[in-house]
């Protein structure tokens, strides 16, 4: 997470204007200087995404939606730990599709676990966590049809390959995917049908509304997943 998102991110989780020094305390300055994150800070007030409110004190403007950081389960912590552990060198993000559901009308019951690895990697850490034992089943890149007849609300591992540049985000040590990898994998998956159809509207309508999403960084993955003309045209239907 780099230093700006970390002033986002803790001005985000606060309920009230916050001192400059609580924020300094926050970050790690033994990578960046103090006068670093002021230089920061100041840029964020004069592009009008901070507001200075007195002396040493800072806000989020009133209008200012949030931004959205995903918050991985502890399971998903220590499963992705052991991957980190077995593959040290290999690119690789541990997420719940889960996170939409609050963007959405109609919520169904979800209880799939994706691990989202290099392709090259894919089939070794199928075998690998296979081999954990673990109580729920584990697919190896499922076809459509597989993922008809298994998925359902009880827990499943799906490992998938993970799209190269996709955007993802390091959180408290753990690759999450960012908000923009989940919109699109919701258009583009077959794993993720349950989020297509006129749902998928809402999903994109609701997230717009309530949070910071980068329209330039959601159609370059969108591109990369050759779904770039359908987020195109929900974008258009929602209003963006």
């Amino acid at each position: 997470m780099s230093i700006t998102e970390q002033i986002m991110d803790f001005a985000t989780k606060q309920q009230a204007p916050f001192r400059r020094r609580d924020l300094l305390r926050s970050i790690d300055t033994s990578k960046v200087s103090e006068a670093s994150v002021m230089v920061l800070l100041n840029r964020l007030v004069s592009s009008g995404r901070m507001v200075h409110t007195g002396y040493g004190l800072y806000a989020l403007p009133k209008e200012q939606k949030a931004a959205f950081m995903y918050i991985p389960y502890k399971s998903d912590k220590d499963l992705a730990g052991k991957i980190k552990v077995k593959f040290p060198f290999v690119d690789f993000c541990v997420w719940r599709p889960a996170a939409l559901t609050p963007f959405m009308q109609h919520v169904p019951a979800v209880g799939i676990i994706l691990v989202d690895v290099e392709r090259v990697a894919m089939e070794s850490v199928f075998h690998f966590l296979q081999g954990l034992e673990m109580e729920m089943p584990v697919l190896l890149h499922p076809s459509t049809q597989e993922c008809e007849r298994y998925i359902t609300s009880d827990d499943i591992v799906i490992i998938r390959p993970l799209v190269k540049e996709s955007p993802v985000i390091d959180v408290d040590g753990y690759t999450v995917p960012r908000l923009e990898k989940m919109l699109v994998d919701a258009i583009a998956d077959k794993e993720l049908l349950f989020f297509q159809g006129a749902e998928l509207y809402t999903i994109f309508e609701n997230a717009f509304e309530r949070n910071i999403v980068s329209t330039s960084r959601l159609l370059r993955y969108a591109s990369r997943r050759n779904r770039k003309e359908k987020v195109k045209q929900i974008l258009k239907t929602i209003g963006i």
